[in-house]
Protein backbone atom coordinates (compact mmCIF):
# COMPACT_ATOMS: atom_id res chain seq x y z
CA UNK A 1 0.00 0.00 0.00
CA UNK A 2 1.79 3.53 -0.99
CA UNK A 3 2.30 5.70 2.13
CA UNK A 4 0.19 8.66 2.59
CA UNK A 5 1.54 11.90 3.43
CA UNK A 6 -0.44 14.29 5.35
CA UNK A 7 0.40 18.27 4.23
CA UNK A 8 -0.05 20.60 7.57
CA UNK A 9 0.26 24.67 6.61
CA UNK A 10 1.47 26.91 9.08
CA UNK A 11 -2.04 27.80 10.97
CA UNK A 12 -2.76 24.45 11.09
CA UNK A 13 0.06 23.08 12.79
CA UNK A 14 -0.06 26.11 15.53
CA UNK A 15 -3.47 25.40 16.18
CA UNK A 16 -3.17 21.73 16.46
CA UNK A 17 0.14 23.15 19.13
CA UNK A 18 -1.78 25.55 20.95
CA UNK A 19 -4.60 22.54 21.61
CA UNK A 20 -1.36 20.02 23.04
CA UNK A 21 -0.05 22.62 25.08
CA UNK A 22 -3.50 23.93 26.74
CA UNK A 23 -4.18 19.43 27.67
CA UNK A 24 -0.55 18.75 29.00
CA UNK A 25 -1.02 20.03 32.30
CA UNK A 26 -3.73 17.50 33.01
CA UNK A 27 -1.95 14.50 31.74
CA UNK A 28 -0.83 13.20 35.01
CA UNK A 29 -4.41 13.58 36.21
CA UNK A 30 -5.81 11.32 33.46
CA UNK A 31 -2.72 8.64 33.77
CA UNK A 32 -4.13 8.67 37.72
CA UNK A 33 -7.63 8.14 36.42
CA UNK A 34 -7.29 5.38 34.02
CA UNK A 35 -5.00 3.54 36.24
CA UNK A 36 -7.62 3.89 38.78
CA UNK A 37 -10.27 2.73 35.46
CA UNK A 38 -8.30 -0.20 34.43
CA UNK A 39 -7.70 -1.31 38.41
CA UNK A 40 -11.93 -1.35 38.44
CA UNK A 41 -12.35 -3.19 35.35
CA UNK A 42 -9.41 -5.63 36.04
CA UNK A 43 -11.71 -7.82 38.42
CA UNK A 44 -14.06 -10.72 37.58
CA UNK A 45 -15.03 -10.60 41.00
CA UNK A 46 -15.90 -7.00 42.88
CA UNK A 47 -15.76 -6.42 46.93
CA UNK A 48 -19.62 -5.71 47.41
CA UNK A 49 -20.14 -9.54 45.40
CA UNK A 50 -17.26 -11.45 45.26
CA UNK A 51 -17.38 -15.13 43.73
CA UNK A 52 -14.37 -17.84 44.65
CA UNK A 53 -12.49 -16.91 40.98
CA UNK A 54 -11.38 -14.08 40.19
CA UNK A 55 -9.44 -12.10 37.20
CA UNK A 56 -6.63 -10.05 38.61
CA UNK A 57 -5.30 -8.83 34.57
CA UNK A 58 -7.27 -7.20 31.99
CA UNK A 59 -7.34 -9.21 28.81
CA UNK A 60 -4.01 -8.78 26.59
CA UNK A 61 -2.11 -8.08 29.68
CA UNK A 62 1.47 -8.36 28.66
CA UNK A 63 3.38 -11.27 31.03
CA UNK A 64 3.23 -15.16 31.36
CA UNK A 65 -0.17 -16.19 32.58
CA UNK A 66 -0.48 -17.57 36.11
CA UNK A 67 -3.14 -19.25 37.83
CA UNK A 68 -3.35 -19.98 41.69
CA UNK A 69 -5.90 -21.84 43.59
CA UNK A 70 -5.94 -23.02 47.00
CA UNK A 71 -8.04 -24.28 50.12
CA UNK A 72 -8.48 -21.73 53.55
CA UNK A 73 -8.81 -23.81 56.58
CA UNK A 74 -10.04 -22.81 60.08
CA UNK A 75 -7.10 -22.55 62.63
CA UNK A 76 -7.16 -26.50 63.38
CA UNK A 77 -5.59 -26.66 59.76
CA UNK A 78 -8.27 -29.16 58.46
CA UNK A 79 -11.49 -27.77 58.10
CA UNK A 80 -12.52 -25.75 54.77
CA UNK A 81 -13.66 -22.13 55.74
CA UNK A 82 -16.46 -20.77 53.11
CA UNK A 83 -16.97 -17.47 53.43
CA UNK A 84 -13.46 -16.23 53.83
CA UNK A 85 -12.38 -13.19 51.67
CA UNK A 86 -9.12 -13.08 50.04
CA UNK A 87 -7.58 -10.21 48.47
CA UNK A 88 -4.72 -10.00 46.17
CA UNK A 89 -2.79 -6.54 44.47
CA UNK A 90 0.63 -6.94 42.41
CA UNK A 91 2.62 -5.70 40.56
CA UNK A 92 2.85 -6.18 36.65
CA UNK A 93 5.12 -7.99 34.45
CA UNK A 94 7.57 -4.70 34.45
CA UNK A 95 7.61 -4.60 38.24
CA UNK A 96 5.38 -1.21 38.44
CA UNK A 97 1.60 -1.32 40.30
CA UNK A 98 0.82 1.42 38.23
CA UNK A 99 2.36 3.74 35.27
CA UNK A 100 3.24 6.01 37.44
CA UNK A 101 4.67 4.40 40.20
CA UNK A 102 8.22 3.64 40.81
CA UNK A 103 8.21 0.63 43.20
CA UNK A 104 6.42 -0.91 45.52
CA UNK A 105 3.84 0.06 48.64
CA UNK A 106 0.72 -0.78 50.53
CA UNK A 107 -2.08 0.02 47.83
CA UNK A 108 -4.65 -2.33 47.85
CA UNK A 109 -6.45 -0.09 45.09
CA UNK A 110 -3.51 0.05 42.88
CA UNK A 111 -3.92 -1.09 39.15
CA UNK A 112 -3.20 -5.08 39.08
CA UNK A 113 -5.80 -6.41 42.42
CA UNK A 114 -8.83 -8.91 42.50
CA UNK A 115 -11.07 -9.57 45.55
CA UNK A 116 -12.55 -13.56 46.13
CA UNK A 117 -14.73 -15.12 48.39
CA UNK A 118 -14.23 -18.75 49.34
CA UNK A 119 -17.17 -21.60 48.02
CA UNK A 120 -18.66 -24.03 50.02
CA UNK A 121 -15.23 -26.14 49.93
CA UNK A 122 -12.86 -23.17 51.55
CA UNK A 123 -11.61 -23.32 47.60
CA UNK A 124 -10.15 -20.09 46.12
CA UNK A 125 -8.99 -19.12 42.28
CA UNK A 126 -7.32 -15.90 40.76
CA UNK A 127 -6.06 -15.53 37.39
CA UNK A 128 -3.03 -13.00 36.52
CA UNK A 129 0.27 -12.67 35.51
CA UNK A 130 3.87 -13.69 37.07
CA UNK A 131 4.71 -10.51 38.75
CA UNK A 132 8.38 -8.84 38.21
CA UNK A 133 10.37 -7.90 40.92
CA UNK A 134 10.79 -4.02 41.66
CA UNK A 135 13.51 -2.32 39.52
CA UNK A 136 16.28 -1.96 40.81
CA UNK A 137 15.66 -3.75 43.94
CA UNK A 138 16.43 -6.69 45.08
CA UNK A 139 12.94 -7.71 46.83
CA UNK A 140 11.69 -11.38 45.24
CA UNK A 141 8.69 -11.11 42.94
CA UNK A 142 5.63 -11.59 44.99
CA UNK A 143 1.63 -10.82 45.47
CA UNK A 144 0.06 -9.27 48.70
CA UNK A 145 -2.75 -10.45 50.38
CA UNK A 146 -5.15 -10.02 53.07
CA UNK A 147 -7.82 -12.30 54.37
CA UNK A 148 -11.35 -11.73 56.43
CA UNK A 149 -14.75 -13.55 56.93
CA UNK A 150 -16.90 -13.93 59.75
CA UNK A 151 -15.78 -14.06 63.40
CA UNK A 152 -11.65 -13.55 61.80
CA UNK A 153 -11.11 -9.87 61.35
CA UNK A 154 -8.49 -9.13 58.67
CA UNK A 155 -5.45 -9.24 58.34
CA UNK A 156 -2.19 -9.49 56.06
CA UNK A 157 -1.10 -13.19 55.19
CA UNK A 158 2.44 -13.76 53.82
CA UNK A 159 2.76 -12.74 50.61
CA UNK A 160 2.78 -15.43 47.50
CA UNK A 161 6.41 -15.71 46.70
CA UNK A 162 7.72 -18.46 43.33
CA UNK A 163 10.37 -20.80 43.84
CA UNK A 164 13.59 -20.43 41.71
CA UNK A 165 13.21 -16.56 42.46
CA UNK A 166 16.71 -15.22 42.35
CA UNK A 167 16.00 -12.99 45.12
CA UNK A 168 14.74 -15.58 47.69
CA UNK A 169 17.54 -16.33 50.42
CA UNK A 170 18.20 -19.25 52.95
CA UNK A 171 16.27 -17.17 55.43
CA UNK A 172 13.54 -16.60 53.56
CA UNK A 173 12.98 -20.39 52.87
CA UNK A 174 13.29 -21.02 56.33
CA UNK A 175 10.83 -18.33 57.35
CA UNK A 176 7.93 -18.78 54.93
CA UNK A 177 8.39 -22.43 53.50
CA UNK A 178 5.67 -24.16 55.10
CA UNK A 179 4.72 -27.61 54.46
CA UNK A 180 3.46 -29.01 51.08
CA UNK A 181 0.65 -26.69 49.69
CA UNK A 182 0.65 -24.54 52.83
CA UNK A 183 4.49 -22.77 51.92
CA UNK A 184 4.18 -19.43 51.08
CA UNK A 185 6.83 -20.09 48.17
CA UNK A 186 5.05 -21.33 45.76
CA UNK A 187 6.15 -24.43 43.57
CA UNK A 188 4.88 -23.80 39.92
CA UNK A 189 4.55 -26.54 36.91
CA UNK A 190 3.55 -25.33 33.41
CA UNK A 191 0.87 -26.32 31.27
CA UNK A 192 1.79 -26.61 27.39
CA UNK A 193 0.03 -23.36 26.58
CA UNK A 194 2.14 -21.60 28.71
CA UNK A 195 -0.43 -21.32 31.80
CA UNK A 196 2.06 -21.57 35.31
CA UNK A 197 -0.09 -23.01 37.68
CA UNK A 198 0.43 -23.28 41.61
CA UNK A 199 -1.46 -24.45 45.11
CA UNK A 200 -1.55 -22.64 48.27
CA UNK A 201 -3.73 -23.49 50.66
CA UNK A 202 -3.90 -21.08 53.91
CA UNK A 203 -4.66 -21.85 57.59
CA UNK A 204 -6.65 -19.22 59.10
CA UNK A 205 -4.52 -17.93 62.19
CA UNK A 206 -6.30 -14.95 63.94
CA UNK A 207 -9.95 -15.34 64.61
CA UNK A 208 -12.41 -13.98 67.50
CA UNK A 209 -12.55 -14.77 70.86
CA UNK A 210 -14.75 -18.03 70.50
CA UNK A 211 -12.44 -19.28 67.51
CA UNK A 212 -11.21 -22.77 68.59
CA UNK A 213 -7.24 -22.80 68.89
CA UNK A 214 -5.02 -24.31 65.87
Amino acid sequence: MAEQVINWNRRDFLQTASRAALLLPAIGVTAELLACSRAKSSTTSDAANPTWRATVVPEHEPGEPLVVSGTIYAPDGHTPLPGIKLWVYQTDASGHYSPLSESGGDNRNTRLHAVMQTNSEGRYEFRTIRPAPYPGRTNPAHIHAYVSGPGYPEYWIDEYLFEGDQFITEEMKQKFGGEGNQSSILKLTRDSDGTWRGVRDIVIERCSKNCTGR
